[in-house]
């Protein structure tokens, strides 16, 4: 007789005895794989002298830390990926496993941890330590564009007595981002407008544009950029994505296989996969990039 307290809320345990069963224990086994990262949220590990990442932090020292934005990616991933596994499963204090169904939040999670771990793998991929500098200055610039502009609107609204200071300080990191923009020969960052407020004076680097460059640039698969538009849409609950289709014939033509069709944990599985394939990459590749030497390509064995 089984005499297991089955949680409430849960939809099943990992006893296989299923399809959804078999997928949730697919994600957990991954999760679980993964584990030895998570750990790695407190210890990140330390930027050596020399190394291609102190680098790029000596390019940017006025403004912002290459290394520490990327650093903040990765733990932002590995905590992600904990609150996924608290969200899905039930440890139960006697070892046995469970597992709930959730329709959307999940899908919030999983895009996360595929715009932190593709940003440090687009930001230190490259062979080129010149593109790893431009890639380095539109994630600096961008993190000050952001900042920027929250404090702006923010000082303003709250606390106007700081508004001056606070814009004078974000005006003169905009200026030294142009200068390292003008040592590096590329265009400046940010430019006045008409109205004297601050923009880009390129592109704006979006996560769709990295992703895409990250794709045609790399041996990632081609699925990941459509793996996180899915995720965008299912976490906002946006009727493309949903399991009725909302009458859009051609999503419901697809072939039954299709990794955006398979619905419930399966299709939760798919997109875990996607994401679960990056974060050893972007670890691997930061731990190579933060070393003084010898220098490796990201792929080969790590010298410790």
């Amino acid at each position: 007789m089984d005499d297991r307290q089955i949680p409430p809320d849960s939809a099943g345990s990992l006893d296989g005895s299923d399809e959804e069963s078999r997928a949730a224990e697919r994600i957990f086994e991954r999760l679980q794989a993964l584990e030895p990262l998570c750990d790695r949220r407190m210890d990140v590990g330390g930027v050596e002298n020399g190394s291609p990442l102190h680098q790029l932090d000596d390019l940017f020292s006025s403004s912002r830390s290459v290394s520490h934005l990327l650093t903040q990616s990765l733990v932002a991933a590995m905590d992600n990926l904990q609150a996924l596994r608290r969200l899905l499963f039930i440890e139960a204090p006697d070892g046995n496993i469970y597992f709930r169904t959730q329709t959307h939040a999940p899908y919030a999670l999983v895009r996360t941890i595929m715009e932190c771990t593709a940003t440090v793998l687009w930001a230190l991929l490259p062979e080129s330590s010149d593109e790893r500098a431009r890639r380095g200055l539109v994630l600096v610039s961008r993190e000050v564009f952001n900042a920027a502009a929250f404090w702006d609107s923010y000082l303003r609204e709250f606390h106007p007595e700081r508004h001056e200071v606070a814009a004078d300080y974000f005006d003169g990191l905009r200026r030294a981002l142009n200068s390292s923009a003008e040592a590096l020969r590329l265009p400046p960052m940010f430019r006045r407008k008409g109205d004297g407020s601050w923009g880009y004076a390129t592109k704006n680097r979006t996560e769709t544009a990295i992703l895409k460059e990250l794709r045609s640039s790399s041996s990632l698969p081609p699925g990941l950029i459509y793996a996180w538009q899915f995720c965008s849409g299912y976490s906002h609950g946006l009727e493309w994505t949903t399991a009725e289709r909302s009458g859009y014939d051609v999503a419901s033509s697809l072939a039954e296989d299709d990794a955006f069709q398979a619905e419930g944990m399966e299709q939760l599985r798919r997109m875990c996969d996607v994401a679960f394939d990056l974060i050893p990459q972007a670890w691997e590749v930061f731990d190579v990039r933060r070393r003084s030497g010898p220098f490796l390509n990201p792929g080969e064995p790590l010298l410790d």
